[in-house]
């Protein structure tokens, strides 16, 4: 069978190029009746989800500790910080607190066709800008769904090999200065003058920081934001980047692949936002899988006891693999170690924050179940998508016998989808305390009354945030 030739560097870069200003001239040329309603209903989903997000992070010890830091002399302003009732600051303060609350609960919304958060790269800068501005929830919503577009498709056309940056490094920067030039409308030159240049401004994010613990990992979503929203300031003034910045960070710089048909092919005839994922599970999406396939079995692992376990093997995707510190000495580290979401599921039954706090790091069962765990590749071939993600969890007990369960797909994802009440509860469980009448929000406005899209979005964030 003949060896296809490489496309030349040069031609890629002029295909990336036009490709690149075809997706701008397209996204800012989208109209709100452009838009079906169900992706405009999924928009409100994923807007009050990562919101939720931001909100449940306000009870964690180490954010408690780092918020006043973000905040600084900041305190008051035009937009709100959303983990703590009446609390405001400047746009690009408010964008910075909102993305790293956003991101600290391993709870918001993701993109599954490739690693992408695509929600907390848009959402943190695009709601302090409307807030701030005049914008309505139908400008918001239109935003939303085509930033989401925007982004999704400058990662899966820029795949890195091997995947050694997490995504918030790559992309948080672009998608923030997607969404603010969105919500500006500004022309598609000026729009991917701003994209390109945050392109260059993006931060190294390496992957291995997160099994490691390395707090600083919250923080790359929120310095993206900000420095998206100062790529539209900037372009506003002529500085900006060129439709061949994506080619030569992506490509040339950090050594990834670019197919640049995934840029344009299909514009408007499907929807990105509809392929993302809800997470009931705090932790690592690469996770869930062995999480489901854990709690499967946990009735009857349990009827022949915790003590009796000698053994507990976990087959899974290579995504997942790196993920295998036995040892997480802070709640980070825990969201993205494979031994103790397994530990934690059988101990608690369940894989919601309580399993991921910090007072389960060292409660004795999950410690020693944790030492437990081993994991291995999954056997070839891996599953096509969406079950490309699987786990296979096999616990072996002291007499020789043992339990197995296999989970091809989490829940959560456009395949295997939770019904929209499951995730409206699971934003009240978040937001009951601090904002209750945020869940009752969201509800009327997944069905889109024509009033309420027409209200300026400040105001509906008046709304749910009153007491």
């Amino acid at each position: 069978m003949p060896t296809l030739s490489p496309i030349p560097a040069a031609d890629a870069r002029q295909a990336c190029e036009r490709e690149i200003a075809r997706l701008f001239d397209w996204a800012a040329a989208v109209e709100i009746g452009d838009i079906p309603e169900d992706a405009q209903s999924r928009a409100v989903l994923v807007l009050f989800d990562d919101i939720a997000a931001m909100v449940g992070a306000a009870a964690e010890p180490e954010f408690q500790r780092v918020l006043p830091k973000l905040l600084g002399p900041a305190q008051g302003g035009e937009a709100s910080v959303f983990c703590q009732p009446g609390l405001t600051a400047d746009k690009r303060t408010a964008a910075l607190a909102n993305a790293v609350s956003a991101n600290w609960l391993e709870l918001d919304e993701g993109y599954r066709a490739t690693p992408c958060h695509a929600g907390l790269y848009l959402l943190p800068a695009l709601l302090a800008e409307a807030q701030a501005g005049q914008a309505s929830l139908q400008d918001v919503l239109r935003a939303v769904v085509v930033g989401y577009e925007t982004i999704t498709r400058i990662a899966r056309a820029f795949a890195q090999r091997p995947a050694v940056m997490q995504s918030h490094g790559r992309f948080a920067a672009v998608g923030a200065a997607i969404a603010v030039a969105l919500i500006r409308r500004l022309p598609p030159g000026q729009c991917l003058a701003a994209a390109s240049a945050a392109a260059t401004l993006i931060t190294p994010a390496p992957r291995n920081h997160l099994a490691l613990g390395a707090l600083v990992r919250n923080m790359w979503a929120g310095v993206g934001a900000q420095t998206g929203m100062a790529a539209v300031d900037w372009a506003d003034a002529g500085i900006g980047g060129t439709p061949g910045s994506f080619y030569d960070v992506y490509c040339t710089v950090l050594r990834g692949e670019c197919d640049p048909s995934r840029l344009t092919e299909g514009l408007g005839a499907e929807w990105a936002v509809m392929e993302g994922y809800t997470k009931m599970f705090a932790c690592c999406q690469h996770l869930h899988a062995a999480i489901e396939a854990v709690l499967d079995i946990r009735e009857a692992v349990l009827a022949k006891g915790l003590d009796g376990i000698a053994g507990i093997e976990v087959q899974t995707h290579e995504l997942a693999l790196p993920l295998d510190n036995a040892r997480p000495h802070n709640t980070l580290a825990a969201k993205f170690s494979m031994s103790h979401a397994v530990a934690a599921a059988l101990v608690t039954g369940q894989g919601g924050a309580g399993a991921f706090g910090s007072g389960m790091l060292a409660e004795p069962r999950v410690g020693r179940l944790r030492d437990l765990v081993s994991m291995s590749p999954w056997p070839q071939p891996v599953p096509a998508p969406p079950n490309d993600r699987p786990a296979r969890v096999r616990v072996r007990f002291d007499d020789a016998t043992q339990l197995e369960a296999s989970c091809l797909s989490a829940r959560g994802g456009a395949d295997r989808p939770f019904p929209a009440q499951a995730r409206l509860a699971k934003i009240g469980e978040l937001t009951a305390a601090t904002y209750p009448r945020l869940a009752q929000t969201a509800d009327v406005l997944l069905a889109l009354p024509a009033g309420r899209l027409r209200q300026a979005w400040r105001e509906i964030v008046q709304d749910f945030t009153a007491a």
